[in-house]
């Protein structure tokens, strides 16, 4: 009896850990879903910047587009460390990550 019941508690902590293993399209749509965000959070901020950028005296403003177009991305520092991403703490963000750090432990 108590084999039937090791048995039985290994066979269903196997198809747990089955139903849980992520695939790489869905860690795809999930880090698709986590840009989404993050660019309808970025996108006011950085048409801010390009206007404020424009309003000001001599300045061309293709420069403002091409400086500000990738404002909230991760940058290098001149120290070589890097600045992290705006928003990549939102929850999409964060379920992306695990996400993916689940998929590559698999």
């Amino acid at each position: 009896m108590k084999v039937i019941a090791l048995l039985l508690t290994i066979g269903l902590a196997s198809a747990a850990a089955v139903a849980q293993e992520v695939t790489a399209e869905q860690v795809r749509t999930l880090e698709a879903q986590c840009e989404a965000a993050r660019e309808a959070k970025l996108k006011p901020l950085r048409d801010a910047e390009i206007e404020r950028c424009k309003a000001q005296k001599r300045t061309d403003p293709g420069y403002c587009e091409r400086f500000y177009s990738d404002l909230g991305n991760a940058t290098r520092r001149p120290n070589g460390t890097m600045t992290p991403r705006m928003f990549d703490d939102l929850p999409e963000c964060i379920a992306a990550a695990k996400a993916r750090s689940k998929l590559a432990n698999q």
